[in-house]
């Protein structure tokens, strides 16, 4: 799909594909969280998503392979495609050519042994990792180095994370005061709650079409069914690359980054608020403002699109205080007041009280 053709059927994403594609314009990372019994259900959508709309390699991640770091790295990571020159480059094919004609059979027992002990497998493209809120504190470590230095250092070698690298932690709805690691947390661009009504469209589809065929083996079918809407529902990566390029470039006036300015430090502020607010947040809020706008067939950034992007980057980034920490109690706050304002307080309520209270620009 190129960019104008992208544009026009922006409409016809559903809100996981545009969770998943914010993602890539921002090459950042996206948390899903969603009801308990529906994980699953949400892994395989997403699996569907990242390979047939971008063309994407993937892979799911259970508990099983989240309680080490050893176990966690063997299962991202996959064999890297062979390199060949560029056909204008003749001067590069001329050499690949000559390397490839040197006999090195001299040496018996010592080119199979080097060899068998070279890895270039590299990271796959998307990682989603059911229940990652409970994975092993070095495990998490791990992907912070994924997602700060684009590499992991396993025993042998370096392995390199590619261009498009996309770090989707799902989490059960009920186990979200479990938070990831403050650092980790904080490096996730944006967070989406998928709500049970707004059903999984490419499962549905799936199954559609496995009930009109009975006769045919599923991985059959699956595989006929993706081949079949890849070329007319996949993304490219150009209409990726071109999104982010004009998003970067909308224009925002000083009114508005006034506005966002303000939101920012009204959350910091607000009754219940202890924490996740930082520069980094405050940098993925703009970026995030910005991207949206050509999703909107627009190049400058309106009130709407700032009160959005709040809604998304601090859903997951807010921690809620303890009510012997909250701020009012260093100026003698009741602590049975206190407990009874936070009782059942969520980041969802801290953010709109927000929106109502900051004054909107016109």
């Amino acid at each position: 799909m190129d960019f104008q053709t992208l544009l026009d059927n922006i409409q016809e994403l559903s809100d996981l594909e545009l969770g998943v594609l914010l993602s890539l314009i921002a090459q950042g990372h996206c948390l899903m969280t969603t009801d308990d019994d529906l994980i699953d259900d949400l892994a395989s959508e997403l699996s569907l998503i990242v390979s047939e709309r971008f063309g994407l390699s993937y892979v799911v991640l259970g508990p099983e392979g989240l309680t080490s770091v050893d176990q966690f790295g063997e299962a991202i990571l996959e064999p890297k495609g062979p390199q060949f020159p560029a056909e204008d480059d003749t001067q590069s094919a001329s050499a690949h050519a000559r390397l490839a004609s040197v006999d090195i059979r001299a040496a018996p027992g010592r080119h199979d042994q080097y060899d068998a002990g070279l890895d270039n497998r590299v990271v796959k493209n998307v990682i989603i990792a059911k229940g990652f809120n409970f994975a092993d504190p070095y495990v998490q470590v791990q992907a912070i180095e994924l997602i700060n230095n684009r590499r992991m250092i396993s025993r042998t070698t370096v392995h390199v994370v590619p261009k498009q690298f996309l770090f989707i932690p799902v989490i059960a709805a009920s186990t979200k005061h479990i938070r990831l690691l403050p650092h980790l947390n904080d490096r996730i661009f944006i967070s989406h709650y998928h709500l049970p009504e707004h059903g999984f469209v490419n499962l549905e589809e799936l199954d559609q079409s496995a009930a009109s065929d009975n006769h045919s083996s599923l991985s059959g079918l699956r595989s006929s069914w993706e081949t079949s809407r890849t070329a007319s529902r996949s993304i490219a990566t150009i209409a990726i690359d071109k999104i982010r390029a004009i998003g970067e470039a909308c224009d925002i006036t000083p009114e508005i980054r006034r506005y966002l300015q303000d939101i920012v430090t009204f959350i910091r502020l607000e009754r219940g608020v202890d924490g996740g607010i930082t520069p980094r947040a405050s940098t993925d809020f703009l970026a995030l403002a910005k991207y949206l706008g050509p999703l909107h067939s627009i190049n400058f950034v309106t009130p709407s699109l700032v009160a959005l992007a709040a809604r998304k980057i601090y859903l997951h980034r807010i921690v809620i205080a303890d009510p012997a920490r909250e701020r009012s109690m260093q100026y003698g706050s009741d602590s049975a007041a206190v407990m009874e304002l936070l009782d059942g307080l969520t980041p969802e309520e801290v953010i709109e009280n927000v929106l109502a209270t900051v004054p909107c620009p016109i």
